[in-house]
């Protein structure tokens, strides 16, 4: 299933990329400064500018979740045009958003677009009425969904069952003085939410308290732009930070902290799209990462065996092991499935093209080498093909020489680069994925879906063919 909606009818699929339409639509449309429309379900006829405002109310989403009013435009616009998996992913994220509560709001919503849905979505749907849905819970195929985590499988790979939630979690590690992975664990719940006043405070409070600099201006760059919970103390310490001398962190317990826990040995291990981001995402040596690229290494999904684990990944034993699988599964970076998988044995071009088109909100990806060899592209013509090659490996190149500049004086670790429109929304966006010695460029235009399964399938390719494990 593509991730690129169908253009509305009477309407040409590159009309929105062209500006070839009379009038007006010559121009390019900037989300930025387009009306946002009271009304629920706003008659827009003029297709271009309707999924223009469509396109803006899925960014006021991903700023800030809690945008009732544009989760609810968003699905009825859909309907209102007949895109049946569009308006279901709608759905899955507005249950998402608001969990067990709005549930009078969900049911009419269902109800209302119900005739766009197969029996299986609205059952699916109905069934998660009373509960709502969680972000890493195994969804049907979904394309255009925003907010989901694409986890297939099961994340409770240990026998304790997963916290509630990252602020809970966080809150235990600072009972034990572990406030490194308290950081971790609060720094990815405003990731998922930056709206959460508890848990933006106890973060600003473990960065004053430990001096963590850097961190703390990673983090504001990458959440500055967001519906942020306390903006204004973020900002006050970031005015604190230049005018206080650096102090070492506080040192953080080291004994393991979940060796009372068990790995189920019926789940056979795979990350998470999150987890697989993670891993490929910097060549710097971490316990975690080295555990979630050894389980990319290997052809086969291994079982939860801890110590077979802690051969596979190098690390010192099974205590480390459990300590690590239970951060993974905190964060929701882990995934286990009752069978085995195998990593996809067709040929590796042709799969990989198959997997970058749903990575894409237009379908338009490409996968380049350091040496800008495309040998994988969707949806993008040859001459496209060279233009992005050539650009995305002369901008890899430049951020590599600033790097270290940009982690001093910034604290910001760039993980890629983009071409964006003013609302800040990606164009044409590049991502380097390390694997092993190869450093790959993942490019796609228009906004980004690296929350689906196929983004795990395509990096335990590549990690598996590339990066040390054996044919």
């Amino acid at each position: 299933m593509s991730g690129r909606r169908d253009p509305p009818a009477g309407m040409a699929p590159d009309d929105t990329d062209t500006g070839t339409r009379p009038g007006w639509h010559r121009y390019p449309l900037e989300p930025a400064f387009l009306p946002q429309p009271r009304a629920l379900d706003p008659d827009l006829s003029d297709p271009v500018l309707r999924e223009a405002v469509l396109d803006q109310a899925e960014r006021r989403i991903l700023r800030n979740r809690r945008d009732l009013r544009s989760h609810v435009q968003r699905v009825l616009m859909h309907h209102r045009q007949g895109q049946a998996t569009a308006c279901f992913d709608a759905l899955v994220d507005l249950f998402i958003v608001l969990g067990a509560g709005g549930r009078a709001l969900r049911a009419n919503l269902l109800a209302r677009v119900a005739d766009l849905l197969t029996p299986e979505q609205q059952d699916y749907l109905r069934r998660h009425l009373d509960g709502g849905l969680r972000a890493d819970e195994p969804l049907p195929v979904s394309a255009e969904s925003l907010l989901t985590r694409g986890v297939s499988g099961s994340t409770a790979v240990l026998d304790a069952a997963p916290p509630e939630d990252l602020y809970a979690a966080a809150m235990d590690c600072i009972e034990r003085g572990d406030d490194a992975t308290a950081r971790l664990y609060l720094e990815q719940a405003l990731e998922l939410d930056p709206g959460q006043p508890l848990a933006s405070m106890e973060l600003l409070a473990l960065y004053r308290r430990n001096g963590w600099e850097a961190e703390f201006r990673r983090a504001w760059t990458r959440l500055s732009s967001r519906a942020l919970a306390f903006a204004e103390l973020w900002e006050k310490l970031d005015r604190h930070f230049p005018a206080t001398p650096r102090r070492t962190p506080l040192a953080t317990r080291q004994e393991p902290i979940v060796t009372s826990h068990r790995v189920s040995k019926e789940h056979h291990l795979l990350p998470t799209a999150a987890g697989a981001f993670y891993a490929v995402s910097s060549p710097q040596p971490e316990p975690l990462r080295q555990l979630l690229l050894a389980l990319l290494r290997a052809a086969e999904t291994p079982p939860g065996d801890v110590a077979a684990l802690a051969t596979l990944a190098g690390l010192s034993g099974p205590d480390e092991v459990l300590e690590l699988l239970h951060q993974a599964q905190t964060l929701g970076w882990i995934q286990g499935f009752r069978t085995p998988r195998r990593v996809p044995a067709a040929r590796i071009g042709k799969t990989l093209e198959r997997l970058l088109g749903p990575l894409s909100a237009i379908g338009k990806g490409l996968l380049v080498d350091w040496n800008g060899f495309a040998f994988a592209r969707h949806g993008i013509d040859d001459e496209t093909a060279a233009i992005l090659s050539a650009l995305a490996t002369d901008i890899a190149a430049v951020e590599q020489r600033h790097a270290e500049r940009l982690r001093r004086c910034l604290g910001v670790a760039s993980q890629g680069w983009a071409a964006v429109d003013a609302w800040g929304a990606s164009r044409i966006g590049a991502w380097p994925l390390f694997v092993g010695a190869h450093r790959f460029l993942l490019v796609l235009q228009g906004e980004p879906r690296l929350n689906q399964p196929e983004f795990v399938t395509l990096v335990w390719i590549l990690v598996h063919r590339y990066g040390g494990a054996e044919a």
